[in-house]
């Protein structure tokens, strides 16, 4: 067994037949390098944030000295880098060449599978969803990985024409055309773009965890069954999620005793903080023609910042993005019911500035006169590439290509805050506008968080920060251009506490 630096010895855990102890190969306070054996595999798990130095770790710790093959879990390693995945990559194409090892991947996060796209278009690892499939036989994994390829591709093609197969519920989860089981891991947010993670979830569900399929002879359930199904669901989940709101709401306004309010409360934050996860999309969809990338930062445990993807019937993408005046739980709750009451208008109604009266109408008797949303609503159309957008309020995107004159400019038409006014004031005030938006276009959407982000002299980041940044970066990808402003953000505010949400999407127009 390889040992590592520090302890040098093995974490005593609790393993299954078959698999061996934990052993730290590396550890910093910013990552660890662990591994354990797992019948005949040496499984390395990199957990923290990326780091470079961390490659040397698995070069000296794990390719030199390991004599199985590798089943590498990057799952728990915050921001993914292309030197690591490069250095995955071609020593994975090494062993292959050399003899009968292998390298594998478990459970890879999606930005390790769109840096190895980078590295080329060929470059594809196995990948598997815990070490229990691994197999004892490495000989077998080609024809494994063949099998499931093949099999993968008809399912896309699936999820992408067969009605029965399209079915999701009203947070995205899939229903299984066999089981009529809804798959709560397996989040289907656009047919037109579905990620190759969501793919292999599905695949996996179906060989291993659908009770009724049947690879020889797949029988479908009725569409009215799944019809029914669905529609049961979305009742169950929209009684939970308004009983959960009132039942948060009432705890918080009728607890006094602070030693009670303060031992609910926690209660409380662990059940918003999970619920308002879910309530959020985990990534940006992906969408022909364009790049999006995405980064939350909730100043506490519960945000008011809000963002939302839509998927239009008439295929074209809807984008919001909000942020309600407070924090914490109150803040919270605001957040999840501004957000849902835009989706169901923008979705019904297709137009951004008709969605955005109808969204006021409807949380206006909601919010006191000392409570406002700001939000910002787009809907993008990838066959024509045309933008329209209404703004309630909220910070003007900023639109940059080095092509256009002038290369800078704001989504700044005019709208009053959602909850400031009801009916005819608010609906005059606010203004759509159309914008036609082309190649080598980078827009950047976000919440006033990071605009007033403060460091130690009480200075603000602002945008005159971020201009630079989008004009320096606007040939990279657009999650490299939001890693950067992020990078920027950190190095300018350095220690100083987060004192408000920070939501920012990055939109790059191919």
């Amino acid at each position: 067994m390889l040992t590592g630096p520090g302890t040098g010895r093995p974490t005593p855990s609790s393993h299954p037949q078959g698999t061996s102890l934990e052993e730290v190969l590396g550890r910093t306070p910013d990552y660890e390098v662990v591994a354990h054996k797992h019948n005949g595999w040496f499984v390395v798990t990199v957990r923290g944030r990326y780091l470079d130095p961390m490659i040397e770790v698995l070069r000296t710790r794990v390719f030199k000295e390991s004599k199985l093959s590798l089943a590498i879990d990057l799952s728990k390693l915050a921001n993914v880098g292309m030197p690591l995945a490069r250095e995955i990559y071609f020593f994975s194409q090494q062993l292959r060449q050399q003899g009968d090892r292998r390298v594998v991947l478990l459970n890879p996060p999606e930005k390790m599978r769109s840096l190895l796209g980078l590295i080329s278009p060929s470059a594809k690892m196995i990948t598997f969803s815990t070490e229990n499939e691994l197999p004892a036989d490495v000989r077998t994994l080609e024809n494994m990985a063949e099998r499931m390829e093949t099999e993968c591709v008809a399912i896309r093609k699936s999820i992408t024409t067969n009605a029965l197969w399209q079915f999701v519920d009203r947070e995205s989860s899939w229903l299984c055309p066999f089981c009529a089981q809804i798959i709560e891991d397996v989040k289907v947010v656009s047919r037109v773009s579905i990620p190759q993670a969501v793919v292999e979830k599905v695949y996996r569900h179906i060989h291993h965890g659908c009770s009724v399929y049947n690879p020889v002879t797949p029988q479908y359930q009725p569409v009215e069954a799944l019809e029914k199904k669905i529609h049961a669901v979305n009742e169950q989940k929209f009684r939970a999620s308004s009983a959960h709101a009132e039942k948060l709401e009432s705890t918080v306004k009728q607890l006094q005793d602070k030693a009670q309010f303060a031992e609910s409360m926690e209660q409380g934050l662990r059940v918003a903080v999970d619920r308002q996860r879910r309530l959020l999309p985990a990534r940006p969809p992906e969408v022909q023609g364009c790049e999006i990338a995405l980064v939350y930062r909730p100043a506490q445990r519960v945000s008011g910042d809000f963002y939302d993807f839509m998927e239009l019937p008439d295929g074209r993408m809807g984008i919001s993005i909000g942020d309600v005046a407070g924090h914490g739980i109150e803040a919270g709750i605001l957040m999840g019911m501004t957000k849902k009451v835009i989706n169901i208008r923008a979705l019904d109604l297709g137009d951004p500035v008709a969605a955005m009266r109808k969204a006021n109408a409807d949380i206006y008797k909601e919010l006191d006169r000392q409570t406002f949303v700001t939000a910002f609503l787009a809907f993008y159309d990838p066959q024509t590439r045309l933008l329209s957008y209404a703004r309630a309020g909220h910070n003007p995107p900023l639109l940059f290509n080095k092509k256009r004159e002038p290369r800078h400019r704001k989504f700044d038409a005019s709208g009053l805050m959602l909850g400031m006014s009801l009916g005819a004031v608010f609906d005059r005030a606010i203004r759509g506008e159309n914008v036609q938006l082309e190649s080598g276009d980078v827009l950047f959407f976000f919440t006033d968080g990071l605009e007033e982000a403060k460091n130690e002299k009480q200075q603000l980041f602002g945008l005159d920060r971020v201009t630079p940044i989008l004009e320096s970066e606007v040939d990279r990808p657009a999650s490299f251009i939001l890693g950067a402003v992020s990078f920027a953000l950190d190095r300018f505010c350095g220690q100083c506490p987060q004192e408000d949400d920070i939501t920012a999407i990055c939109v790059k127009i191919l």
